[in-house]
Formats: structure tokens, sequence, C-alpha cells
């Protein structure tokens, strides 16, 4: 199966992590609604648009569907997006807070380490929990074969998002801030990653001055 992320990339860029995680949610019954917006200015909307119909006509030629497989398609998925979308914020929220826990290296944090630990293990009971009742759906009218590749389809494109999500907390590379602002310590006309004391140009301050 060809990569979705890698068909999506050329408008994956404009999107924001949160946004992309559901396309695959709202694909199938948006295909109208994106053709009718496929002349609008490139706004962030319609570059969704854009994105869930191109998602769509993917879906569509992997898993094979008719007209009456892609109705009922869109109809599952949007009845069961908003749990799906509670459950990826719920879960980004436990690990930010589990990730800050470790880094503290405070020794002291035990229980709220292990109360974050709980959590996550009951937002992954759920996430079975809405699997398992979005499979027995999707099984009154896909083939097995057909829901193995649509579940494939998801997987790429939410740990993709769960790679990006982790990237933008993390911040970029060489000690910047998330939105490329300064280190803590920096001073203004820094750029990231350049030592203290050194000036734009290479040429470093002496001491004392």
């Amino acid at each position: 199966m060809h990569s979705v992320i890698g068909r999506l990339r050329p408008l994956r860029a404009c999107l924001a992590p949160r946004a992309l995680v559901v396309l695959l949610a709202i694909a199938p019954g948006a295909t109208i609604a994106a053709q009718d917006s496929a002349s609008a200015p490139p706004r962030r909307d319609s570059l969704e648009a854009r994105v869930r119909l191109r998602t769509a006509q993917i879906v569509r030629t992997q898993l094979g569907l008719t007209d009456d497989q892609m109705r009922r398609l869109g109809a599952t998925n949007r009845k069961f997006e908003s749990q799906r979308r509670v459950l990826f914020d719920r879960e980004r929220d436990v690990r930010t807070g589990l990730r800050d826990e470790i880094e503290s290296r405070d020794s002291t944090r035990g229980p709220q380490v292990a109360t974050l630990l709980d959590r996550m293990l009951s937002l992954q009971r759920e996430q079975l929990d809405l699997f398992e009742s979005e499979q027995k759906e999707l099984a009154t009218f896909l083939s097995p074969i057909q829901r193995a590749r649509y579940f494939g389809m998801q997987e790429q494109i939410r740990r993709r998002m769960m790679e990006l999500g982790d990237r933008a907390m993390r911040g970029p590379p060489g000690g910047g801030q998330p939105g490329g602002g300064l280190g803590p310590g920096a001073r203004p006309g820094a750029r990231p990653g350049m030592r203290p004391g050194a000036r734009p140009g290479g040429v470093r301050r002496p001491p004392g001055r």
C-alpha cells in the first residue's frame, strides 16, 4: 500500500497537526464540499478542503469503494470523529505531562507520575473500545481486507501527526524556543545555537566588555 502521508505531503505542510489528525475521519464524507471550494482562495479552510478531497480520492482508490460504501464510510467516520478527537487531545496532554515530569528529575513527584501513567492506561482502554465499536460498524459494509487497508491508512496519518506534535512541543534544534524564539539567557540579535559572548559575524566579545 502506497504511503498516504507521501501523497499528501505538498499540502500537509500548510496545516496544523491537530487539523490533520482527523482527516481520514472526515474525508470520505467531505468530497462534495471540497470540490465546491476547490477554486476558493488559499486560506486554511480551503487548504483543509483540498486535503480532505485528496484523502477521499486515495481512500476510494486504495480500498476500491463503491459510491454507497463511500457514503456509508463518511457517515460512520463522522459518528466517531468527535470521540476520536477528544481522545487524541487527552492523550497529547498526558504525554506532555509525563515528558515534563521525567525531564524535571524530581524524585518527589512519583505519585504524580503514577497518576499520569494510570490515565494513559485508561485512555488506551477507551481507544480500544472506540476501535472495536468502529470496526463493528465498518464490518457491515466493508470486507475484512478493506477494513484492514483502511486501518493501515489511518495509522499512517495518526503516527505522523503524533511525531509532528511532539516535534512542535520540543521546539527547533539549536537551543531555540518553539516558534523560533531564543533560548534562556540569549540576547537580542543572537542566532539560535550561538555561544554566549559571541557576536553575529563570528567575532567573540572580549571578557569584561
